[in-house]
């Protein structure tokens, strides 16, 4: 979720860099953007205070669950580059998490630098990866240190998410208004 903030504000950022209006922003249309809603809540309910009292299958099947979902409306929307961008970076998470059996691998040296615990018992949505983890490249592999705002651990799949939103968000605010045809001047007709 902190890398979703942080992917808003560069997109933001950037879009009024470019000269971008945030009124721009309510033209941008998605279908089944309810569903990216619907994804994110099943992530919090999995991996909140909340999950902790659920049975790991309901944990592990709502995490699937939401990239399910989350494919779903990216499939819907290829036709935007910056939406392939993003359902890349879905995909590539959704991989890794579902040949770990529902959880993300996370490296040591990623946990220590963001000052998470290094234990076998799952942080979030990741587990530490092991002699039995497999893509591990696409877990969490990544960090922002201990000490910065939102320190936590992330993958190349987030990174490539962040992109696409930001480029999504930044894209929609330089968008001009809709205009319709332009009226054609037509000459009046000569009477000769």
């Amino acid at each position: 979720m902190f890398i979703l903030v942080i992917a808003v504000a560069g997109g933001l950022i950037a879009g009024a860099l470019l000269g971008g209006s945030l009124a721009n922003l309510e033209r941008l249309t998605l279908r089944f953007a309810w569903l990216v809603v619907l994804a994110l809540t099943l992530q919090i309910v999995a991996f909140s205070p909340l999950g902790a009292h659920l049975p790991k299958t309901v944990d592990v099947t709502l995490h699937f669950a939401s990239y399910a979902l989350l494919l779903t409306c990216v499939a819907a929307n290829l036709r935007r580059p910056p939406v392939m961008l993003f359902g890349v970076g879905v995909l590539s998470n959704t991989v890794a998490i579902v040949i770990n059996r529902g959880y993300m691998p996370a490296s040591k040296a990623a946990l220590r630098l963001a000052g998470l615990p290094v234990s076998a018992v799952p942080h979030n949505n990741s587990e530490l990866a092991g002699a039995g983890a497999h893509l591990t490249f696409l877990g969490d592999i990544f960090a922002l240190p201990h000490g910065v705002p939102l320190a936590n651990i992330f993958s190349v799949g987030d990174v490539l998410i962040a992109v696409g939103l930001a480029w999504l968000i930044a894209d929609a605010m330089r968008r001009p208004a809709a205009a319709g045809p332009r009226p054609v001047a037509v000459a009046p007709p000569t009477t000769d």
